[in-house]
């Protein structure tokens, strides 16, 4: 079964988010399994209330959530890796190198994903396709409030929906029907 594993600081708001939203949009008959945790993080704490909050707006009810700080066994059992910041990749590529060709920023791995040749294997493509390294970064909601919050959960959903039918996690026709937001 493929696996992906999303990456913030605390595991408590961006990546745990994008952990049920990726959920969410696989649904239950997915191959990939779908996993979060942080470089810092918060261990054993619940997703951010208001976080909760703004995927509840959504009609998502977020499962328990205990966070877990990301480890070597993770990134190495992981088929793709995705990092909010690129402080949080380079943190994860200075703990296990070998994981260089699977670990992204999510807006780079949407923008790579955005032009993946039709034929092509979607995770053979990332692996040997840089990224500009623009735009890259995605602030983290943590405290700063519910319209920030559900901001940020809006805009995960739609690089999602970009990520997802990239790796053929979802048929690639989703792709076209789907809001794209552009970097």
């Amino acid at each position: 079964m493929p696996k992906l594993l999303f990456v913030c600081h605390a595991n408590i708001a961006r990546s745990a988010a994008a952990e049920v939203l990726a959920q969410s949009q696989l649904g239950d008959a997915s191959a990939w399994s779908v996993e979060s945790a942080g470089v810092r993080a918060l261990v054993g704490e619940d997703i951010d209330e208001v976080i909760a909050g703004a995927l509840r707006e959504r009609g998502l009810v977020p499962p328990p959530h205990k966070a877990q700080q990301v480890t070597n066994s993770m990134l190495d059992s992981a088929d793709l890796v995705l990092a909010f910041e690129s402080a949080h990749r380079m943190w994860m590529l200075r703990e296990s190198p070998k994981s260089v060709r699977k670990t992204f920023t999510v807006r780079g791995a949407a923008a790579i994903l955005d032009g993946i040749p039709r034929r092509a294997a979607p995770l053979a493509y990332l692996s040997n396709v840089k990224t500009s390294g623009k735009n890259e970064e995605f602030a983290d909601p943590y405290g700063r409030g519910p319209d920030v919050a559900r901001q940020a959960i809006q805009e995960i959903d739609l690089l999602l929906s970009r990520i997802l039918p990239g790796i053929d996690a979802l048929p690639r026709t989703a792709r076209s029907s789907t809001q794209a937001i552009r970097d």
